[in-house]
Formats: structure tokens, sequence, C-alpha cells
């Protein structure tokens, strides 16, 4: 079953999506597939293949030396009981007589087996007795004499197993020396060892499965926390949408990478925000300030009497005069809305005295003005000349807009050193300041801020006229420099328009 998703697209078109059920982020399917279980799931996974590893290592070491030990033991019975014969039937004369296998039975009676041990002597492939060392029951019952007496090994100690009623009978079989076709046989009962070795097993396996459920419950708590910002992405991405660009994923302190990624995914929130601040504000200005031109464009030609040619060509001389400002509109908005894209600037080496007489002779022509240069600073920074070229002979001509012939502008440059710490961990950094400077009839201090925005204009006497985006544009280009454009102004005393650039590490004294 399909829903329609209320949510539009990018085309304004509903889009196709799965069941709510499918959707639910608290189902079982979403969280089987989610990145925390699998997380976990293959940190269990990791830990349960180790942990039966090591324990089927340990626990086959284990078994292996449990059986080396008994082995040993009744080994070292079977070497002490024959040594004891072989040792009377040399010294005592009443064993000289007597044959290996009677003696052999007369010691074992005499050691007296443990409860849990058997002994038998073999003769000619038979068992011809045992001694047991257990009154509830054989270890070596009749049943089992055929295998035992298969266990010799004429040409040395032979080990082996028997089952006796279920329970594991470990054996050593030695040959006499001196008495070819008789062995002696010691047993062992292993149940007990056996027993405890499974008891061992299944303590192993109960510890190692509390440990993988307590690493179950640490690794989902864990692995939530450190995933909780992708949580957090998932349900911002679902709120953000093309009226709504203002949400942003709460980041918690930390360098993991989920946490960078979280701070990445903020900042790309953050680009397109401002994109879509700047596309609306491109929207919105062109909007405004088109709105007028076009408004007189359509008058005159309502109003044009076509068989007048005096009148059209009149209007015609209006239209083009419109048309031109509607050009240079559009060109200051595309430039300001650039104003932000990386190859907006071009720096290159700028010898900064060079660039201020070539910036002198470029303005001087703009009007009849007492021109001069205050100051030049000897240094070669990093910038980008076009740019500031033309941030400078944009301040140079709002300059002769609002001053006289006898007026004075001027245009000056130099390097401003700091003299006190500003309170954060970055090194002081010195800034080039070029100014244009005049003595016309100044600007309000309560203006002051609002002409550098776009359509911003001073309430008296300077910005009355143009479109009130050139202050814009400049503050734009030492934005793009990573400074900043102010001026200092006293209203009917003129006015000093400054750019900072801070310094880049490349800049150096001429």
């Amino acid at each position: 079953m399909a829903t329609v998703d209320e949510h539009p697209g990018g085309d304004g078109q509903a889009a196709v999506s799965p069941s709510t059920e499918s959707q639910d982020p608290s189902g079982w399917g979403a969280k089987i597939h989610s990145v925390r279980f699998r997380v976990v799931a293959a940190m269990l996974g990791m830990m349960l293949a180790g942990l039966v590893t090591a324990g089927l290592v340990t626990f086959v070491v284990q078994f292996q030396e449990s059986d080396a030990r008994i082995d040993q033991a009744v080994l070292d019975k079977a070497n002490s009981v024959v040594k004891i014969v072989q040792t009377k039937k040399k010294t005592s004369g009443d064993y000289a007589n007597r044959t290996y296998i009677s003696a052999l039975h007369e010691a074992a009676e005499d050691i007296e087996p443990r409860s849990n041990e058997v002994m038998a002597g073999i003769v000619d492939g038979r068992v011809a007795w045992t001694v047991e060392g257990s009154g509830d029951r054989d270890l070596l019952d009749s049943t089992m004499f055929a295998d035992a007496a298969q266990l010799r090994n004429p040409f040395g100690v032979s080990f082996g197993e028997l089952n006796s009623d279920g329970r594991p009978l470990r054996t050593v079989v030695v040959p006499m020396k001196g008495a070819p076709g008789t062995f002696f046989l010691v047993g062992r009962d292993a149940g007990d060892q056996e027993e405890h070795n499974a008891s061992s097993v299944r303590t192993y396996s109960l510890v190692a499965l509390g440990m993988l459920s307590a690493a179950a419950v640490i690794g989902g708590v864990v692995a939530g926390r450190l995933l909780d910002p992708l949580r957090r992405m998932r349900e911002t991405s679902r709120a953000v949408g093309p009226e709504d660009l203002t949400q942003r994923v709460e980041v918690r302190k930390g360098e993991d990478d989920v946490t960078l990624l979280a701070k990445t995914f903020n900042t790309m929130l953050e680009r397109l925000d401002e994109g879509a601040q700047q596309q609306q504000q491109f929207l919105d200005d062109a909007g405004h300030e088109l709105r007028t031109p076009l408004t007189i464009l359509r008058g005159h030609l309502e109003l044009v009497t076509v068989d007048d040619p005096d009148d059209v060509i009149a209007t015609r001389d209006v239209l083009l005069d419109e048309v031109d400002r509607m050009q240079r509109l559009v060109d200051d908005l595309l430039l300001l809305a650039n104003s932000g894209d990386p190859g907006f600037i071009r720096r290159e080496p700028v010898r900064i005295p060079e660039f201020l007489d070539q910036v002198m002779e470029k303005v001087h022509v703009l009007a009849d003005r007492n021109w001069q240069i205050d100051e030049r600073a000897d240094f070669v920074v990093e910038a980008d000349p076009q740019r500031l070229t033309q941030a400078l002979v944009q301040l140079a001509a709002n300059a002769v807009k609002y001053t006289g012939q006898s007026s004075t502008i001027a245009l000056g440059s130099r390097i401003e050193h700091p003299t006190a710490d500003d309170g954060t961990s970055l090194p002081p950094q010195d800034t080039l300041l070029l100014w244009v400077r005049d003595d016309g009839i100044g600007i309000a201090a309560e203006d002051q801020e609002r002409i550098f925005e776009r359509f911003g204009r001073a309430h008296t006497g300077r910005g009355e006229e143009g479109s009130g985006l050139g202050l814009a544009i400049v503050s734009a280009i030492a934005q793009a420099h990573g400074g900043q454009a102010t001026v200092e102004s006293e209203y009917g005393h003129g006015a000093t328009f400054l750019i900072g650039i801070p310094l880049q590490s490349a800049s150096v004294r001429v």
C-alpha cells in the first residue's frame, strides 16, 4: 500500500512514499536496519567469535592436560608396582619361585588401589585377575576384559580409555620385562574430572552470555549516544523545507567523526540558508528597484503621441535613459549577489604606492576638484586590484556628487598596527587602510551605518540620488577581502570613507 506524501518535492509535486507503517522509525524493521543495531550486532558478533575461539582453545588444552595428568599418575603407580615386584623377585626367596603375574597380583592387593582405581593382570591376551579399589561397582568388569586385553603393546607402554558403565576409564598397560606375554594394567575413573571439565564449560558459557548481555546493553547505550547526532540530523532534515532553513542540529562537545559530521551538516544548512536569503534578497531588491523604471517606461509609452515626431524622439530618449539605468541596476544587483562566491575576488601581489597612483589617474577626470594623495603605504599586499579599484572609484564618484569645484578630494593608504589585545586567541594582525576623503557636507551620525546597506540612503544631505547600491558594493568588496568598510564623518564637515583589509602573511614592505 502506498500513501501520498504531503511534503512537496523540489518541483512542487506530491511524492509517493511507502505506507506510514513501513516508515515508522520505532518499528522493528527500522530498528533492525538502523546503524545502531548494526554496530551493536557487529560488536557482539566479534565478541562472540572471540569468546568461542578463546574458550575452545582453552578447554581443548585443559582437557588434554587433565588427561595427561591422569595418564602420568596411573603410569607412575604402574611403574612403582612393577618395580616393587621386580626388586622382590631378585631379593626375596619367596618371590623368586613365583610367576610374575602372581607376584603382581599380591603386590596390587597389598597396595590397595584408590576408590577410583583398578588394577589387573593380563597374561597371554586375557585378563587373569583384577583388584578393584571401589566396593560399589567394578570399574573393570568381565564384559570389558576383551577390550582391556587389546590395549597391550609388546613393545612398550600403551595408554587407552575404556567405557566403564558410561564413565571414562583411563588406562595404562605396562609390559613385564623377563615375562613375555605378561602385562600390568592400571586404570583410573576419569568421570569426576570429566564432570569438572563440563562444569567449567557451563560456567564459562554463563559468564560469556552475561558478558554479551552486558555488552549489548552498554554498547546500545554508547552507540545511541555516539549516533544521536545522526538521529537529530534525520529529524532536522525532515523539518527543513523551502520555507524554513533555520533548523540546526544540536551539537555536543567532542571531535569524533559523528560530531564533526553534525557540524558539517550545520555548516551546509547555513550555506543553504544564506544562499536562499541572498536569492530572496536579490528578488526583493530587483522587484523593488525595477518597478519604478518599468512604471516610467509604461507611462511614457501610453502618453506618447505617435504622430508627433518630436514627442516620439523625446520619449525615445527618456526610455533609453531608463533602460540604461535598469541595466546599471541589474549589473549592481548581480555583483552583490555574487559577492559571496569564492571566485568573486582574485588575489595577486599589489604594490600599494603604484596602485594608488593608478586609481588617481582614473578618478581625477571625474570632475574639476582639488585631487590629492594624503599618504602612501610602502607595502605589497595580496588583494584583488580590480575590485579595490572599483570600490575606490565608487567612493570618489560619491565624493564628486556632494562637493563643489573648490572642494578637495583625497586618496590615501597606510598600515595600521594593532595597539591592544582583542581578547581572542588569534595573533594580532596588521590592517591595510585605503580611504577617500572629502570636505563636503558630511553624513549625520544616525545615517552612517544605514548608508552601507542595500538601497540605504542618508535622510539628509548625501545619498538622495542614485540607486543606493554603490556603498553596498564597496562594503561587499571589503568583506570579500576579509575586512570592512566604514565612514568617519561629522555632518557639515566632510567625510572619510575607509576600507580596512587584514594583511595576509605574504604581505611585505616594499
